[in-house]
């Protein structure tokens, strides 16, 4: 919804204003509507703020600040709280009076009533900072999931600066930008180890730019940093008419975020998730506006199961257009709307659907993510499940596939990055972590915990970003908490039946749905699989090899990247010989438990951190 941003020192006053200024001018594109800034009466905290006007759009101005018992209060929030009008009247009957139908101005009576321990009673999607001037402190926290972002950094004079995006910190004229090796090795581990890779859950890109856990508050006082916890996804299968609570959560939280004040509209892919989002915002809110994404250059199913969905209903529905050339001039912009690099080709597509639904002047969009990680989605396809099983049975059996992967993938870096880095913590880290936590002993759910808490979070970084750059909120009702502990609730037989996913899910929601796509297969977001594609990436890989900053020969080993290239290049020649024009060969997706060949993704992982690093990085 918005882009949120400040500074606090509480060893002596800021003259931030002007800088909270500048960082809000990065974040113009998660809030073209407004801007507000906050001085705290000690001039030690600043706030800045960028709007996008959902709630409340003609009153629900921020930053909001309020004195309560003669204590000075302020707070800056990006995200909506759902059920707000609920805790309002609580907070009613309790004293407190509202000058506007905000939901931020109840988030600060919340906290204002029951400290930190309100993001407990709240269902939504949020990061937010209150300055408390009662404790002389600043309170940052983030969602259950982490659908809302919230970027920190600590100098060393004990200034504490956060932004919705790492962007608007680079610019602080204290913080000194540097690449973060063990992101990008963790990055690239998994690239080659999962569908796709990404930071460290409490880390960016950039070396000492840190991203607030999800379900996490932060208390910031005597410049000091303090976390705590608030929530975890349980994984408690049991017995029970799962089919109805499934069906009663789901149609509660599609209908919960379908906004007021302003025009929404869904990501329809044609499959069963977004399929299930698009029938219920139709149904219970009238005509809906849906994108999809049509592939120039490549076979793609979603685009006719998306018209099949559309057809006889109120679904207007609107394509993006998609060439091979377009994905490579996009190629920038992506990266710069995420402050990182990427390894998938469909990330392009999801910033396409954002653009096309923009335009199409919706400024709220309902999607499907989640429910394959909360609903055995992935079991079929990715490491750690079905034909994987075995080689992700216990934590020793993950670690030892995961060393294997950090072992292939050394030989693309330099001595210098590798010293640098130490895999065996990095892997040990996410076992002990993402793994070894979860409560069920059963391997098939410790994966899908692992998912919960990694992949999770690269989908719901990618909706973030791609829709935030072009000023959408994407809204993602799978992710609801009481969804999630529902579907969690569900046994894996249940969900997996006769060869298919999801069987819960699909019963749920089977009378709403054409027969096709509640029973289609999953199939992941469009990916131009187009040989004219693999070698538009080949040939800017080629380009950027030649052209690149000598810093980024400092990380990547340049040989090694040459003859990566050179064998992708060979491999589409054979492709090409053989009569073929799609490179499914190039896009498929490996497991853990099998060798892994070159694929697309490898190579454009490479690509964009070089593009990355030219964009944030090159000596001018």
């Amino acid at each position: 919804m918005c882009g949120i941003t400040g500074i606090v020192n509480f060893n002596h006053p800021q003259n931030g204003k002007g800088i909270v200024r500048k960082m809000n001018k990065k974040l113009v594109h998660r809030g073209p509507d407004d801007e507000g800034i906050f001085v705290s009466r000690d001039n030690r905290a600043v706030f800045g703020f960028r709007r996008l006007a959902i709630v409340d759009v003609d009153n629900g101005r921020q930053p909001i600040e309020l004195i309560h018992n003669q204590k000075q209060y302020a707070i800056v929030c990006n995200g909506e709280i759902y059920n707000h009008k609920r805790i309002r009247k609580t907070l009613e009957r309790r004293g407190h009076s509202f000058r506007t139908g905000s939901d931020m101005e109840v988030l600060l009576a919340s906290y204002i009533e029951w400290k930190e321990g309100c993001v407990k009673r709240f269902n939504g999607a949020f990061s937010f900072a209150i300055y408390d001037g009662k404790d002389n402190s600043v309170v940052l926290a983030r969602d259950r999931l982490g659908i809302k972002p919230l970027f920190y950094t600590i100098l060393q004079d004990g200034t504490l600066i956060f932004s919705s995006e790492p962007k608007a910190i680079l610019i602080h004229p204290q913080f000194r930008a540097e690449p973060d090796n063990m992101a990008i090795a963790e990055f690239f581990l998994g690239t080659y180890s999962f569908p796709s890779g990404s930071a460290p859950l409490d880390r960016s890109f950039f070396k000492g730019i840190h991203s607030l856990g999800p379900a996490t508050v932060a208390i910031f006082k005597g410049n000091q940093l303090e976390f705590d916890g608030y929530w975890d996804v349980s994984i408690e299968k049991n017995e029970g008419n799962h089919v109805e609570r499934i069906r009663e959560e789901v149609r509660n939280a599609v209908i919960m975020r379908i906004p007021d004040e302003v025009r929404f509209g869904t990501a329809l892919s044609g499959g069963l998730d977004s399929s299930i989002v698009t029938s219920i915002a139709e149904l219970e809110g009238g005509p809906v506006t849906a994108a999809t994404v049509s592939l120039g250059d490549s076979e793609n199913p979603d685009h006719a199961y998306a018209s099949r969905m559309a057809w006889g209903r109120q679904i207007r529905l609107v394509t993006a257009e998609l060439r091979a050339e377009d994905i490579i001039s996009d190629m920038d912009d992506m990266i710069s709307a995420m402050d990182e690099p990427h390894d998938a080709i469909r990330q392009l597509s999801l910033f396409a659907v954002y653009r096309a639904l923009r335009k199409a002047g919706c400024k709220v969009a309902l999607v499907g993510e989640g429910a394959d990680e909360f609903n055995m989605g992935y079991y079929h396809f990715y490491s750690g499940f079905g034909r994987d099983m075995e080689t992700c049975r216990s934590s020793g059996a993950f670690r030892a596939a995961l060393k294997r992967r950090a072992s292939r993938i050394s030989e693309y870096f330099t001595d210098e990055f590798l010293g640098s880095v130490d895999f065996d913590e990095l892997i040990d880290f996410q076992v002990t972590n993402y793994y070894d936590r979860c409560q069920s002993y059963d391997p098939v759910d410790r994966m899908q915990y692992f998912y919960i808490k990694k992949f999770l979070k690269y989908r719901l970084d990618a909706n973030d970003r791609c829709s935030m750059a072009h000023s959408v909120e994407a809204r993602v009702p799978f992710c609801d908490h009481n969804v999630v502990q529902a579907s969690l609730r569900v046994p894996n037989d249940s969900n997996l039946k006769n060869g298919t996913e999801k069987c819960v899910l699909r019963e749920a929601f089977r009378d709403i749905l054409p027969k096709e796509i509640a029973e289609r297969r999953k199939y992941p977001l469009p990916e131009d699989e187009s040989l004219k594609l693999q070698k538009l990436i080949s040939d800017e890989l080629e380009k950027n090899i030649e052209s690149a900053d000598p810093g980024i020969w400092r990380i990547l080993n340049r040989e090694a990247i040459i003859q990566l290239n050179k064998k992708f290049r060979e491999k589409i020649g054979r492709l090409e010989r053989d009569g073929e024009i799609q490179g499914r060969e190039l896009t498929k997706e490996d497991v853990l438990g099998e060798k892994t060949g070159i694929r697309t993704k490898h190579v454009f992982g490479i690509l964009t951190l070089i593009r990355w690093f030219q964009i944030y990085f090159a000596q001018t």
